[in-house]
């Protein structure tokens, strides 16, 4: 057994594909394969394949198989495999980031040195759309990831975004949650889900209406055994009703792609919520979500 070969193998395979030769390694493998697989699972350069293939060898060199057991149930099976892939797609992401992030900083580097007038220039423009697509990218990594839980200070999460959202916005922002409010929940993935729903807001706030637009407003607060919040804006409203956008890849806007509120609805089904979007009462749109308590 080639390590180089059996590594090449195991990439070029779909998910669960990879767990059936996974599987069938670790049925037949003998004792003096057992350092070729040792060396291969230092030589992955994928977190989750590396594990697997260690726990091969730690399995065989506790001695004999136990007799067979009845298989896991169905729905266990799919969410080791929806884990192995969200895996597998942080870990390609990480690595498209890797690359690319040095070579926009270059770009950047270059081009303020010989771009005149770069601060008004098209170029300025070109790269900040470069770094929100990173970002996005950045940010599906740690929808991909199971959730780190921490007692977080929603308040500030806000402020915060909206600090670096504001000079793209042509309107307020009144913010209707208590500075001390805290939950115990993923700061990354609230902040993800924050960011996305107000840069829609704003987007929204841009359109021309024949009514003075009102500031984007946030409400939240928490229940005794769940954490709410709604963003309200007074832009043009869904072009849509809410059920066909959850058709349409949760586009609300033509020609988009609706990769924000995907992100989104990832983040919140990780940490087991549930989100709305709807036309608001005064013609806006008016997005919410509801988080369950860890220990419910």
């Amino acid at each position: 057994m080639n390590i180089n070969s059996l590594l090449t193998e195991l990439k070029n395979l779909r998910p669960d594909k990879q767990i059936e030769k996974l599987k069938e390694i670790e049925k037949n493998i003998t004792p003096e394969q057992i350092a070729t697989i040792e060396a291969a699972a230092r030589e992955a350069n994928q977190p989750w394949l590396s594990s697997a293939l260690q726990d091969i060898v730690s399995s065989s060199k506790q001695g004999p198989s136990k007799p067979e057991q009845s298989p896991p149930p169905l729905d266990e099976g799919i969410s080791d495999l929806n884990a192995i892939r969200s895996e597998a797609v942080s870990d390609s992401i990480g690595q498209i980031l890797h690359e690319l992030e040095p070579i926009v900083g270059s770009i950047k580097l270059l081009a303020i040195s010989e771009v005149s007038e770069f601060e008004s220039s098209r170029i300025k423009h070109e790269l900040m759309l470069l770094d929100e697509l990173l970002e996005t990218f950045e940010n599906w990594r740690k929808v991909e990831q199971p959730p780190n839980y921490q007692e977080t200070n929603l308040y500030e999460i806000i402020e915060n975004e909206w600090s670096r959202l504001q000079p793209k916005s042509s309107v307020d922002l009144t913010i209707n949650i208590s500075k001390e409010l805290s939950f115990n929940l993923d700061p990354s993935l609230f902040r993800i889900v924050c960011s996305n729903a107000l840069r829609n807001s704003i987007e929204a706030c841009k359109e021309p209406t024949i009514r003075e637009k009102k500031p984007i407003l946030i409400n939240s607060n928490t229940t005794n055994s769940s954490l709410w919040l709604s963003i309200i804006d007074d832009g043009i409203g869904l072009q849509r009703k809410s059920e066909e956008l959850m058709k349409s890849r949760f586009s609300t806007k033509p020609g988009n792609q609706g990769l924000g509120l995907a992100l989104v609805d990832k983040a919140i089904k990780l940490l087991n919520g549930n989100w709305d979007l709807k036309n608001s009462k005064t013609g806006g749109a008016e997005f919410s979500f509801e988080i369950p308590k860890k220990d419910i």
